[in-house]
Formats: C-alpha cells, structure tokens, sequence
C-alpha cells in the first residue's frame, strides 16, 4: 500500500473522506483491494469483476443474482464500469450510512429499467434474488410466495395506488414498517 500506487489525486481524497468518513490510510487500503480486483491498468470494475468482489465483501451471503442489481445501482454515471470513487461512497453509504440514504440505494436496486418508479414486476425480479440470498427457495413450503409479497408490498407502499411505487413511497412506507424494511433493503446492517 501506498500513495505512489494511487491514481487519486488530493481532490478525490479530500471527497471521499468527507463523504465517507473514511482516513486516508482506509481509502488507500480500500483502493488497494479495489484495483487488485480490475483489470491490470485499470480504473473499473466490470459488472463480472464487482460480482465477483462483493461476493469476497459479503462471503456468508449468497449474493449472486442481487450483485448484479447492485452493480448497476453502485454504477453513478452508468457507464456500465465501477470507479473506485463509485464503489467506496457507495458501498460505505449502504453499509454505514444513515437507514433513508440505504434506503435510496435500495429504491436504485430495484429500479430495473431506471424510470424512478418501481412496478409488481421489479419487485417479483428483486424479491426472488432477496429469497436466494436469505437461503429460501421458490417452493411452497414457506408462509409467503413471492407474487403475495408482492401483492403485500404494492398495497402497503403504493400509497397513491398508481400501481408503481416512487422513491418517496418507497423510502417513507419502508421507514415505517420495520417488516418490509428488513424484506427488501439488500443492505441490512441496523
């Protein structure tokens, strides 16, 4: 580890510490896992490569089919590649930062199809790699299918009964019940 390896210059630190939190030797060590991760010369982590990483972040959990979803809400600009800055703020956001701003990355992994809004088949997408990721199958030995889950999630977040649900409703319903706050936030850590 070291500054002579880093390729963020004093701005990008002073940012990323100020967001994060984080000292300088933390990004430094983070950086350092991160660029192990890309391609050699790299900035960026392809959406493999970050599957891959998160896994190794989040080794008792199987997050495979959610990673990809987070990928895309990690990826800030969409350029379809993770910088180090996207990845630390975003990850340090949805691991420590307060419950509304985990819930705004929640709403993003949701979103599939980037329109602000999430409807019953994003939700069926997210829910069933949320089930996969808590160890549950879709048979029907649970209490709950997923299309009732989702049918529970519409009624209780749709407040407008719009059949889509904006970040808003998203963010305040989630805030107030702690049920479906612990189904559909990925990123459990209060």
């Amino acid at each position: 580890m070291g500054t002579s390896t880093s390729k963020l210059d004093d701005k990008v630190y002073e940012s990323i510490a100020k967001y994060t939190e984080l000292t300088r030797d933390d990004i430094l060590a983070w950086e350092e896992r991160f660029t192990h991760q890309c391609d050699p010369g790299s900035t960026t982590m392809t959406m493999e490569q970050f599957c891959k990483f998160y896994q190794e972040l989040r080794p008792t959990e199987n997050v495979k089919r959610l990673s990809e979803n987070v990928f895309r809400a990690f990826d800030l600009n969409g350029d379809h590649g993770i910088s180090f800055s996207e990845f630390l703020i975003a990850y340090v956001a949805t691991t420590e930062a307060p419950l509304e701003q985990k819930l705004r990355y929640a709403f993003n992994v949701y979103d599939l199809d980037h329109n602000c809004m999430i409807d019953r088949a994003e939700i069926l997408f997210i829910l069933r790699a949320m089930f996969q990721l808590l160890g549950m199958n879709d048979d029907n030995s649970h209490k709950y299918s997923y299309e009732q889950c989702a049918d529970t999630i519409m009624k209780n977040l749709d407040v407008n009964e719009d059949q889509r649900i904006s970040q808003e409703e998203f963010i305040q319903g989630l805030k107030q019940d702690p049920f479906l706050r612990s189904l559909m936030n990925p990123f459990q850590n209060d």
